[in-house]
């Protein structure tokens, strides 16, 4: 470690970073960006402010990791520097990105950056089979869609995602980046429980309905059979 003086102290400054700093060209990097969609990474050097949900680093970076030479965060609570150098594992402890993080990004390439942005839900009850009553997370947009459970790492034991649909679908499901074990309900027109099935975390696999479906009900895996819910069965929001 070599110190670095800053306003009257002394701070450590990792060598590596010094090294760093000597192959930058202050003339040519971009000002702060304010937190836009996207965030624009130029080539070579970029300072932004990450605007994303709190994830592992290579998740936050998504497809364009494979640009990304490295990343630096001055942590102003503990006075010192991190960085992710994707090259590098052993030297990198910047291991997650978090929301507000101020980052040195250097870049091979010019990259338009869109981070995993919170997707917020509305929630609801509903009724199952008359007999439970659930807590769930409205997925009704195609955004809340697209998101599901997705990058959580717990789902409480009475409560699910019910995804809403404007017209009969026979899409169907899979698990990328989902790490909770669900299952899945496919409820038709009428609220009627048309198909349930199991799925596995990360799962890339599709997993469809036998028949099209209007609303698909998702909860830890194992919960309908644990609570007797099974084919032709109710569920409705309550109040209806």
């Amino acid at each position: 470690m070599i110190p670095f003086r800053r306003s009257g102290n002394l701070l450590p400054i990792p060598l590596t970073f010094l090294l760093v700093l000597a192959t930058i060209s202050f003339a040519d990097l971009a000002p702060l960006q304010a937190q836009s969609n996207p965030l624009v990474l130029h080539q070579g050097w970029t300072n932004v402010a990450y605007d994303g949900e709190t994830l592992p680093t290579d998740q936050a970076l998504g497809t364009n990791a494979a640009a990304i030479e490295v990343i630096w965060r001055w942590d102003p609570v503990h006075q010192a520097w991190s960085a992710w150098f994707p090259a590098m594992p052993i030297l990198s402890v910047l291991t997650t990105l978090a929301t507000g993080d101020i980052l040195w990004v250097r870049a091979s390439q010019a990259i338009d950056w869109v981070p995993q942005r919170s997707v917020l839900f509305d929630r609801a009850q509903l009724r199952v089979n008359e007999a439970q009553t659930i807590e769930v997370e409205i997925a009704d947009t195609a955004a809340r869609r697209a998101r599901g459970l997705m990058f959580r790492d717990s789902l409480p034991s009475d409560e699910g995602m019910i995804f809403l649909f404007a017209a009969d679908t026979s899409s169907g499901f899979w698990m990328k980046d989902t790490s909770v074990p669900l299952s899945i309900a496919y409820i038709d027109s009428a609220g009627v429980i048309v198909t349930i099935h199991d799925m596995d975390p990360l799962s890339t696999a599709v997993v469809s309905p036998v028949n099209p479906y209007r609303w698909a009900l998702e909860m830890n895996q194992g919960w309908f059979v644990a609570n007797g819910v099974e084919l032709g069965d109710s569920v409705r929001f309550t109040g209806e």
